[in-house]
């Protein structure tokens, strides 16, 4: 249905007839360049003038794909990889697993990853103005947990006297998403608040059993975001936000057991800040942040006792941060201090609580070297980099990095920058203490892990060939990860003599990779074609094999237009990922445990995947869409446990 009708859309684009007015260029693509970004150098830069290359997903291409949470969002998008599990849906990149991935909201780290991830499906897309996504190394900037890059959701701000909107959708699995918010800004004060709720129903790929593939969910949030500038050089502000996400669903046990799983996450977040630009040109920010974050879970075997569970882990996340940025010449410096601390509490720890902090020290140069003494010709800016962090459970890690831009013309671009990284061991692998008597094993933390190190390089070049509208860019990647924390064992699991599973720094990888990406200004108006392709080679250089769940080559595609004359819009998604690798255990063996049992290569398959949505713009700030996922129904129970097809409609309205 939805199909059709964006054929019939492009058709009636093509055989209109031709308006002698050329029509003027349509300013998100105008701006593109010229937009503010802040993630790749923590503070506000012209998106053509950053060093390191950054993507940027504005708020029109937010509600033109219709995405509902970040991993639907991302889904589609080209060099990135979504994990499904069912702790949720972590985030890719570069190859990296989600542990290796930063995740910010306004700069800020959010708490609560369970297990190694950070479930996407927790972020609401609903006050988010744009969302940056800086690929590889940037640990010299932000420190742990970012060598596979950072992705940072960049709130909105109020622009009028008052703003409102709402949006509501419903459509297939039951699935309805509402969302609401109001803004005002008098004089020197700015106030927003905004409330969100959505609930979808669970999903099967394999009905003939009791489990289900994805559970059911019922999720609501809502922020109040309160700012005061007395003048266009000071700005104070204080933002929070609470999420309540329930989910349920049914797991069928090795044994046979069936199991009714419900679990429930809280989020609770509070940031106070300042920001104040001084006579010598000095930027000041100060801001501190706390996170709460409640997970229970509870476990309910039917027909039987014996494998009931409750479980319930709070952990806390308190974070300061005071930088000043200034201009000395040709020279922009950014420095600053940053302290983080955290705390969990969980009964499947050794002990509990258990808590660490990180102190950080970091400074960046942006240097514009003069390569002509006419100031015109090629431009050059280089940008060194360096943080060191101390750590109250493992010590002290460096984090250098060095990063240059070239434009050796007006129409080519070259980055390239080399850089260190680190991840601590989590409180998981620290702490853990876990027993199931039942089958006969253990899994116990190790509190002598030291941190994981990467060292990376990335290489970019972008060209903007003499066609209004087109961009074609390529880059190459490769990372080298060493000390990694991985599972080992010895014997096999007997209820009468329990083995120990426990974690070491025992492995080493590497992830490179080729992305290659086009967008073209199509002869029809207002039509954008955007085309990628990116090519990994991913290994486990211990096991000597490739890293599990990897496609080695993926493509993206992304078609989008906006006929004026009718009031509509469409834009079509959709991306080809090649076969992944997976290791399962044989006779009951565990995956992925180094020195335990046997283990039989798996190959998942290929799959495509497509996504659309038509919108039409009514009169007084309403617009209907309808919007259709996974439109070719590619998924699986065991590797691509995502949605099926589904299809919903809705209205937006603005004011």
């Amino acid at each position: 249905m939805i199909l059709p009708l964006v054929a019939a859309l492009v058709v009636s684009q093509a055989i209109s007839e031709p308006d002698p007015t050329p029509a003027p260029p349509e300013p998100e693509e105008t701006d593109r360049r010229k937009q503010t970004v802040v993630t790749a150098s923590r503070s506000e830069r012209k998106l053509e003038d950053v060093v390191v290359a950054t993507e940027v997903i504005t708020r029109k291409q937010i509600e033109a794909v219709g995405a509902r949470d970040l991993g639907q969002l991302l889904q589609q998008h080209p060099g990135v990889e979504l994990v499904h599990t069912f702790r949720g849906t972590g985030l890719r990149l570069q190859g990296l697993d989600p542990e290796y991935v930063l995740v910010l909201v306004d700069g800020e780290r959010v708490s609560g990853r369970v297990g190694t991830t950070l479930d996407l499906g927790r972020f609401s897309l609903r006050d988010v103005e744009r969302v940056e996504i800086v690929k590889g190394p940037a640990a010299a900037l932000y420190g742990a947990d970012a060598i596979g890059g950072v992705v940072n959701l960049i709130t909105r701000r109020v622009q009028r006297p008052l703003e409102l909107g709402a949006r509501g959708s419903f459509g297939m699995l039951l699935e309805g998403d509402f969302r609401a918010n109001a803004g005002t800004k008098l004089g020197p004060f700015e106030v927003r608040v905004g409330g969100g709720y959505r609930t979808r129903d669970p999903y099967d790929w394999v009905p003939t059993d009791a489990a289900t593939s994805g559970a059911g969910l019922r999720r609501f949030d809502g922020d109040v975001a309160l700012s005061y500038s007395p003048d266009d050089r000071s700005r104070l502000w204080l933002r929070s936000q609470y999420n309540l996400r329930d989910e349920t669903a049914v797991d069928l046990n090795p044994s046979g057991a069936v199991l009714d799983r419900r679990q429930r996450q809280e989020q609770f977040d509070v940031s106070l800040g300042g920001r104040k630009l001084l006579p010598s040109g000095t930027s000041l920010l100060a801001r501190g942040h706390f996170g709460l974050f409640r997970d229970q879970l509870l476990q309910d075997q039917r027909g039987s006792r014996a494998l009931d569970d409750y479980s319930q882990n709070f952990t806390r996340l308190y974070e300061g941060v005071v930088q000043a940025d200034h201009h000395l010449g040709d020279h922009a410096l950014t420095g600053g201090i940053e302290v983080l601390g955290e705390r969990l509490t969980s009964a499947r720890l050794e002990e509990s609580p258990v808590g660490r902090i990180r102190g950080g020290a970091f400074l960046q140069d942006e240097w514009d070297v003069a390569l002509s003494s006419e100031g015109s010709g090629p431009k050059l800016k280089v940008a060194p980099g360096f943080r060191f962090d101390l750590d109250s459970q493992f010590g002290g890690a460096p984090s250098p990095r060095l990063a240059l831009k070239l434009d050796p013309g007006p129409a080519l671009t070259v980055r390239a920058s080399v850089g260190l990284g680190f991840r601590p061991p989590s409180f998981q692998e620290l702490y853990l203490r876990f027993s199931n008597q039942g089958i006969g094993y253990i899994v116990a933390g190790n509190r002598d892990l030291t941190a994981e190190r990467s060292a990376a390089v990335n290489v970019s070049v972008d060209w903007r060939p003499p066609i209004d509208g087109w961009v074609l860019s390529a880059s190459g990647f490769h990372t080298r990860l060493n000390n990694l924390i991985n599972i080992t064992a010895g014997g096999t699991p007997d209820p009468d003599n329990p083995v120990t599973f426990s974690y070491e720094n025992v492995a080493r990888a590497y992830t490179q990779g080729l992305e290659v990406n086009g967008r073209f200004r199509l002869p029809l108006r207002a039509t954008y074609l955007d085309l990628a392709y990116m090519l990994l080679d991913a290994r486990d250089l211990t096991r000597s094999r490739p890293l599990e769940g990897r496609s080695r080559h993926r493509v993206n595609a992304q078609l989008s237009t906006r006929y004026r004359p009718l009031n509509l819009e469409a834009t079509v998604r959709g991306s080809w990922v090649g076969g992944r690798p997976y290791y399962l255990g044989t006779d009951g063996g565990m995956a992925n445990v180094i020195g335990y049992g046997e283990e039989r290569e798996v190959w998942a398959p290929s799959y495509f995947d497509l996504e659309a949505q038509v919108s039409y713009e009514l009169r007084g700030g309403f617009e209907v869409f309808v919007n259709g996922y996974n439109l070719l129904n590619a998924g699986d129970q065991q590797f691509n446990p995502r949605p099926p097809r589904g299809v919903l409609g809705g209205v937006q309205w603005e004011y």
